[in-house]
């Protein structure tokens, strides 16, 4: 029987778009690829300074400062904890160039994560080994490819997630918190693969 084969679908929330920003929450969620089942999920509220952060943004990602003081955990601990979690989902299987050996990293994916949240995780682990693909699935890339290879299908105004998701009639509540928004993603990447069955 062949190994199973698992996405690990990642967002970060930021208080801003500029890369010094801090980050303020992550979450992922693991879906089983041949039954497009989740089969784990993963939220951090991250500990940063108001200071440093955009208001907009904030409040943009329904920042709550009581919940933070209560929820939020240091930086320095998520590559821990994230690893933890995702360990049993590393289904890639590499090898190593100085020893030989095998290891395996995990399959990423996301939207806009390519450019936007790939960078920032990588920040996060630091100078530690990433045990992650660069490789990520990308749904903000897969939408680019999808409406121009199906002039056919109606473009939506923007390619944002919120309006992706409308546009396959997927429901939308709490967006811009990272758990939801993980959870949109993956829906949004089985609507496209869905679709083009249908097309």
């Amino acid at each position: 029987m062949a190994d199973v084969a698992y996405t690990i679908f990642f967002d970060l929330e930021t208080g801003g778009v500029q890369p010094t920003d801090p980050n303020i929450q992550i979450a992922a969620v693991v879906m089983e690829e041949r039954t497009w089942t989740e089969v784990g999920f993963f939220e951090r509220k991250i500990q940063f300074s108001e200071s440093t952060a955009d208001p907009e943004a904030l409040k943009l990602n329904h920042y709550d400062a009581e919940i933070w003081r209560k929820e939020a955990i240091p930086l320095i601990r998520i590559p821990d904890e994230f690893l933890l979690f995702t360990k049993p989902y590393l289904s890639i299987t590499m090898v190593s160039k100085r020893t030989g050996e095998p290891y395996k990293v995990g399959k990423l994916a996301g939207h806009n994560a390519l450019s936007f949240d790939l960078p920032r995780l990588r920040q996060i682990f630091g100078t530690r080994f990433f045990p992650f693909s660069y490789h990520v699935k990308d749904t903000l890339q897969r939408a680019l490819w999808y409406y121009d290879e199906h002039p056919e299908v109606t473009r939506p105004e923007n390619l944002k997630l919120g309006t992706l998701c409308s546009s396959f009639g997927i429901e939308i509540d709490g967006s811009h918190d990272a758990l939801t928004d993980v959870r949109l993603c993956a829906k949004l990447a089985r609507a496209f693969q869905l679709s083009e069955v249908r097309v």
